[in-house]
């Protein structure tokens, strides 16, 4: 992480820093992401020092929480998955403000740790990005799955 200027967000960051007691949960997958130009260094060491193998690739995005983000390669190895995913600027934070929801906009880097909405967070609570939403009102169908999710997971949203 720190060689490349990387972080880790997305669902093993919130779980990490702010899960709900009681609830326990796994995330899914670990989701890297990185500065501009820095993801093929991150996918080569996973490859070649963690042998990882890469599952899919993709610059072309859909969805508007997707915003930020030049290009995803996905990886796995038996039953873990780890998502690389590269920010469109040199930062690689940029894509955090375009989740769909304020309690994944977390990052663990190699030597600190952001939780953007401590408050609400740590309550486990969040606010839908007005993003997620169609005409800014009426949620998407994915993001109707993932609200209920984490809605599972002990969170409630705005």
């Amino acid at each position: 992480l720190r060689i490349a200027g990387a972080v880790i967000s997305g669902s093993v960051a919130l779980n990490v820093l702010a899960s709900v007691p009681g609830i326990p949960w796994c995330p899914g997958d670990l989701d890297i992401y990185c500065p501009m130009g820095q993801a093929g260094r991150v996918v080569k060491y996973l490859i070649n020092c963690e042998h990882y193998a890469i599952n899919r690739c993709s610059s072309t995005f859909y969805s508007r929480d997707a915003a930020g983000i030049s290009i995803i390669v996905k990886l796995c190895k038996g039953s873990t998955n780890i998502d690389v995913i590269q920010s469109a600027t040199p930062s690689a934070l940029h894509p955090l403000p375009f989740f769909w929801a304020t309690h994944l906009m977390n990052f663990l880097s190699a030597t600190s740790f952001c939780i953007a909405y401590p408050s609400l967070t740590s309550n486990a609570r969040g606010l839908l990005n007005p993003i997620s939403l169609t005409l800014y009102k009426y949620p998407h169908k994915r993001t109707l799955d993932v609200l209920r999710k984490y809605g599972q997971r002990g969170y409630d949203f705005r």
